[in-house]
C-alpha cells in the first residue's frame, strides 16, 4: 500500500498516493504556485476557499 502525502502545489492540501500532484490543474500550475488552488477536489481546502 503507498503512503499519501500531500500535494506538491503549496496552496493545495489535497493528498496523493502517487505522482507528485493530485490532479491536472495543480501539475500545470507548477510553474506559479502562488496562483490559488483550482483541482476542484471536495475537500481541497484551498479549492474551496477559491470558489467562496
Amino acid at each position: 500500500m503507498a503512503d499519501s502525502k500531500k500535494c506538491a502545489h503549496p496552496v493545495c492540501s489535497c493528498t496523493v498516493t502517487s505522482g507528485k500532484y493530485c490532479s491536472v490543474e495543480c501539475e500545470a500550475m507548477e510553474k506559479t504556485p502562488d496562483i490559488a488552488c483550482k483541482c476542484g477536489h471536495a475537500g481541497c481546502s484551498a479549492s474551496a476557499a477559491a470558489t467562496a
